[in-house]
């Protein structure tokens, strides 16, 4: 599947120029064009081929098929062959800035007393997601369970941006330094390095704007993971779980992570004590609690 902004464009250049400047031939024709007349023979640079000029257009002038971006301010016009190889031309183009700003997708909304997690994805039991497609690429970010008890995030460091790893991240939130690791290896060919200057896409979206890193599957890659009714069988249970969690501490610092609604309070790490959100992390959200899942 390809991106609905993906758009196709006819365009003519010069073989010989040291810049190549593509002109699309919807816009050719133009009174000081000389490329497609014998007026070709007065262009400096063919004059440095020290050929003769003639009458029909220029020898040297080419056309070709691009693609470029509907969405995006400035067009830059990309060979078919090289389209290929980015998102726009397979379904990782859900991910894109751009077409997230044009298509306003409509968020993964809940109902008051449930996390969402959409079907199409895979989920670790430390709360990350997997999204692996036909083409062969994949998304890898942090559910909504994960995303809630944060709440807002104050700064995103990767440790690994490229290569063959364990996809990791640091998370800071109200001093507290989260690692979540992804269980399982990738090739990693890019992370989301707008999260960097707004990490509130984190909370705001954490199944689309809120990625985190970008890859190919590799062996091992979806080992161990859940999806479907499974996955929201056990994402109810870690809703009991982290409830019961929170209501164990004797601590008046647990009152404001008390239930909302049924789910736990928006940005339980920035209320409770640091000693809490520790034993928290280490629960829920460590390569430990990956281990903790009893296999179906």
């Amino acid at each position: 599947m390809t991106c609905p902004f993906l758009r196709e464009a006819a365009v003519k250049y010069c073989e010989t120029a040291a810049f190549r400047k593509l002109i699309p031939l919807a816009a050719a024709g133009r009174a000081d064009e000389k490329c497609d007349s014998a007026a070709h023979g007065d262009c400096p640079v063919f004059r440095l081929q020290n050929q003769e000029a003639g009458s029909g257009g220029c020898p040297y002038l080419r056309e070709s098929l691009m693609q470029y971006c509907g969405a995006a301010p400035v067009a830059r016009f990309v060979p078919y062959s090289e389209s290929l190889l980015s998102r726009c031309g397979n379904d990782g183009f859900r991910y894109c800035e751009l077409y997230l700003q044009m298509a306003h997708p409509e968020p993964f909304a809940s109902d008051t007393s449930a996390i969402a997690a959409p079907d199409w994805l895979r989920y670790s039991a430390n709360h990350m997601w997997l999204d692996a497609t036909d083409d062969g690429s994949c998304h890898v970010g942090i559910d909504a369970f994960l995303s809630r008890a944060l709440g807002e995030v104050d700064a995103i460091s990767y440790v690994w941006e490229r290569g063959r790893h364990r996809p990791a991240v640091v998370l800071t939130t109200a001093g507290l330094d989260v690692e979540v690791v992804f269980p399982n290896p990738l090739l990693l060919t890019n992370c989301n390095r707008y999260l960097r200057a707004d990490p509130s896409k984190l909370s705001s979206d954490p199944y689309t704007g809120g990625w985190l890193f970008e890859g190919t599957p590799v062996e091992g890659s979806l080992d161990g993971l859940m999806s479907g009714a499974e996955a929201r069988a056990w994402m109810e249970e870690e809703q009991r779980r982290i409830n019961e969690f929170l209501q164990s501490w004797p601590s008046p610092e647990n009152v404001p992570a008390m239930c909302d609604g049924g789910l736990f309070a928006a940005g339980v790490l920035r209320q409770i004590g640091r000693s809490q959100g520790l034993a928290l992390v280490h629960e829920f959200f460590s390569p430990y609690a990956n281990g903790k899942r009893d296999p179906q």
